[in-house]
C-alpha cells in the first residue's frame, strides 16, 4: 500500500515494509495491535495510563493499557481532502482533558470519558489543518492556525490572538516552562510573554525558511531544524534572548522535509530529515554545534521523521530502533505490514513501545523505564505531546 502526502508544492511518499533484518539484539514482542482505523500522528499517554490516538477518519481514540478500546469519538470534517489531520496529533493536559484540532475548523476539548467539553473556532484556509497545540504552566492552550497564534483559556475562552506569519501545516508551537512561547514562522523565530506581546524575532534566512521544528535545551538554549533555501539542512541554536549561538549544516543539498530536534542524556542532538533522493538520514549533533555522525538508512523517511529517545538511550523512529551511534538495532516485528506515519512513537513508565501507523496502533514490549530523563526527548516533549519543557 502506498499513501502519498502533500504539504505545500512537495509531494512525498513512504513505504516501510518491516522486514527483521540486520538487527543486534532480538526486536521486541508485539503486546497487542489494533487494525481497525489508520493513525498517522503521534500517539499521547494520558497520566492515568490511557493511550489516545487520533485516526485518519477525525476519530480520537481512547485505548485501555491492555489494547482494549476505551472510547471513540468522531468528530465533524468539512473537507474533502484526506488525511486532513496527518501533523495533528492529541494533547493531554494534567487533568485528563485532552485537546484535538478537527477538520471542521475547532478546536476540542475532550472530557477523560470521551465526551466534549467545549469547542472553539479557529480560522484557518483550506485545507483545514492546523499545528499540534502546546500548554502552558497555567493550563493554557496555544494553536496556530495560518499566519496566527491563539491563546485560549482552559474553559475554551480566547485569551488573545496573535499575528506571526505565515507557516505550515507541521508548524508546533513550544513553551519554555512558564514564561516564553516560541515558534518559527517562515523564516522567522518568534519569542512571545504569555500576554501575547513579542520578546523578540530572530530571523533565520536563509539557512531556515520553512519547517522551522522546535526543542528547547535544558540550558535555555532553543534548537530549530529546517530547509534553507537551497534545499540544505540546517540546525541553529539560538540563547533565550534570541542571540544566535551557532549554525550547524547536517545536509547540504537534497533535504526536502525535516524532524523536530530531540536531546539525548548528553546534550546530543539527533535530528531525522528526508532527501528527494527517497532516503533518509539521521544526524547526531553535538551541544556545540558539531556533526558526530551522519546515517543513511535504507527507507525513505516522511516529512516529519519524528525520533523519540528512551531511558536507555536508544532512539525510536516510525522504522526501528537506533543506537546512540545511528546503528540498527532491530525494526519493528510486523512482518509485511506496510507502516506509514509521520509521528513519534510513545513509551510507557513500563518500557511499552507505542507506535501509531496507517496500518494501525502497535504496542510492543520494551526494557526502559520510559522517556530519557532529559530536556527534550520527543518531538512534542513528553507523552502528553504538551509540547512544554516543565510537562505542566
Amino acid at each position: 500500500m502506498l499513501r502519498w502526502v502533500r504539504t505545500g508544492t512537495v509531494f512525498a511518499g513512504l513505504v516501510l515494509t518491516l522486514l527483521a533484518c540486520g538487527e543486534k539484539e532480538p526486536a521486541p514482542k508485539i503486546k497487542w495491535q489494533f487494525t481497525g482505523a489508520a493513525f498517522m500522528n503521534s500517539p499521547a499517554i494520558g497520566n492515568d495510563g490511557t493511550i489516545y490516538a487520533f485516526s485518519e477518519k477525525d476519530t480520537l481514540y481512547a485505548f485501555n493499557p491492555d489494547g482494549t478500546v476505551k472510547w471513540r469519538l468522531g468528530l465533524p470534517d468539512t473537507v474533502f481532502y484526506h488525511p486532513s489531520n496527518i501533523f495533528i496529533s492529541p494533547v493531554v493536559a494534567a487533568n485528563g482533558t485532552i485537546y484535538i484540532f478537527a477538520a471542521d475548523g475547532n478546536l476540542y476539548a475532550i472530557n477523560p470519558n470521551g465526551t466534549v467539553s467545549w469547542r472553539f473556532p479557529i480560522k484557518t484556509d483550506f485545507p483545514t489543518i492546523c499545528g499540534t497545540p502546546a500548554l502552558g504552566a497555567d493550563g493554557t492552550i496555544y494553536v496556530y492556525a495560518p499566519e496566527s497564534l491563539y491563546a485560549l483559556s482552559p474553559a475554551g475562552s480566547l485569551n488573545w490572538t496573535r499575528y506571526v506569519g505565515g507557516g505550515s501545516c507541521i508548524t508546533f508551537p513550544v513553551v519554555d516552562g512558564d514564561s516564553t512561547i516560541y515558534i518559527g514562522a517562515d523564516h522567522d523565530l518568534i519569542a512571545l510573554k504569555t500576554d501575547g506581546t513579542v520578546k523578540w524575532t530572530a530571523d533565520m534566512a536563509p539557512l531556515i525558511h520553512t519547517e522551522d521544528r522546535i526543542a528547547l535545551g535544558g540550558d535555555g538554549t532553543v534548537y530549530v531544524f529546517g530547509t534553507g533555501l537551497d534545499f540544505q539542512g540546517n540546525l541553529m541554536a539560538f540563547t533565550s534572548d534570541g542571540a544566535l549561538r551557532w549554525v550547524c549544516t547536517v545536509l547540504d543539498s537534497n533535504c526536502i522535509n525535516v524532524g523536530t530536534p530531540v536531546i539525548g542524556l548528553d546534550g546530543t542532538i539527533y535530528l531525522g530529515s528526508a532527501t528527494d533522493t527517497e532516503r533518509g538520514g539521521l544526524y547526531a549533533v553535538s551541544p556545540a554545534g558539531q556533526v558526530r555522525w551522519t546515517k543513511q538508512t535504507t527507507n525513505y523517511l516522511q516529512e516529519a521523521y519524528d525520533l523519540t529517545i528512551d531511558s536507555e538511550g536508544t532512539i525510536y523512529t516510525v522504522e526501528g530502533a537506533f543506537d546512540s551511534e545511528g546503528n540498527l538495532k532491530w525494526r519493528y516485528p510486523l512482518g509485511n505490514v506496510v507502516v506509514f506515519a509521520v509521528g513519534a512513537p510513545a513509551i510507557g513508565a513500563d518500557g511499552t513501545v507505542y507506535v501509531a501507523s496507517g496500518s494501525g496502533l502497535f504496542a510492543f514490549e520494551g526494557n526502559s523505564s520510559g522517556l530519557a530523563n532529559s530536556s527534550w526527548p520527543r518531538s512534542r516533549h513528553d507523552n502528553r505531546n504538551t509540547g512544554n519543557a516543565l510537562s505542566p
